[in-house]
This record gives structure tokens, C-alpha cells and sequence, in this order.
């Protein structure tokens, strides 16, 4: 069975699609956000976070329900903290050193432009199936 027969349409993969990377944007800008939180409510500084997507192969039984994408949950960067010698900082230790978080802006940066360009390509699939849509009338109607 195709996604089409099981009620699916390119449409609809694609909006997955969106609502995946709209999450994952959503992450990122919260740990640009957070790239100086040298404490949070655990004591620590913030740690980065990443979005884990997850989609099924395309295989002869596959479930055509399950087309997409999904997140199935948001997780922590277990990477170290980065230490910077403050010895005047309030959080800094014994030893004059602060921990601030694992996140790297380059990186996130990176992250979003790739995280925007995904988001854009299911944009382009909708409107393409809408094009298509459309083209297909204006044949019947001839």
C-alpha cells in the first residue's frame, strides 16, 4: 500500500517535515539563547540540547501511517562543559575557573542555516504538489 491509498499525501509528510524543523529551530534558539547561563535551577550551566528526528525506511511493509517525520524527544549534549579562567566571576571556582555551557554559536549557527534550508525544501514540495494539483485540473477541463 502507498502513502496516497493509506490517506498520506507529499503534503502531509511535508508538513511533518516543517513541524520538525520548526522544533528544531526552536531548540537551537534556546541554546543560543542560553550560551552564557552559567547556572540553571540543577546548579549547573545550561547544557546544549538537540532535537533527535527519526523516520521509518521505505520498504514493501512498511506502515505508510507512520510517513514523516517525527521527534521523538528533545536530548542533552553529554559533551563537557567549556572552562574559562574568571577568577572575578561569581561562579567561578577554587581555582578561578567558570564551567559554561557546551555550546558552540558557530556550530548552532550552522545548525539553523541547515535547519531553514530543510524547512524551505518542504515548502517548495508543497507548493510543488499544489502546481501539480492545479495543472492537473486545468487538463481535465481542457
Amino acid at each position: 500500500m502507498d502513502a496516497a491509498r493509506a490517506g498520506l499525501s507529499p503534503r502531509e509528510i511535508a508538513v511533518s517535515g516543517l513541524k520538525a524543523q520548526r522544533l528544531r529551530m526552536n531548540v537551537i534558539a534556546n541554546n543560543i539563547a542560553n550560551a552564557s547561563t552559567t547556572r540553571t535551577e540543577t546548579g549547573e550551566p545550561f547544557r546544549r540540547q538537540m532535537a533527535i528526528f527519526r523516520g521509518d525506511q521505505v520498504l514493501p511493509r512498511v506502515d505508510t501511517r507512520r510517513f514523516g517525520v517525527r521527534v521523538p524527544r528533545i536530548q542533552d549534549d553529554p559533551s563537557p562543559f567549556r572552562s574559562v579562567y574568571e577568577p572575578n566571576h561569581p561562579e567561578a571556582n577554587e581555582d578561578g575557573y567558570v564551567a559554561y555551557p557546551n555550546v558552540d554559536l558557530a556550530v548552532e549557527m550552522v545548525n539553523l542555516v541547515s535547519a531553514q534550508r530543510a524547512y524551505e525544501a518542504n515548502i517548495a514540495v508543497i507548493a510543488s504538489g499544489g502546481q501539480m494539483h492545479n495543472r492537473a485540473l486545468e487538463i481535465l477541463q481542457a
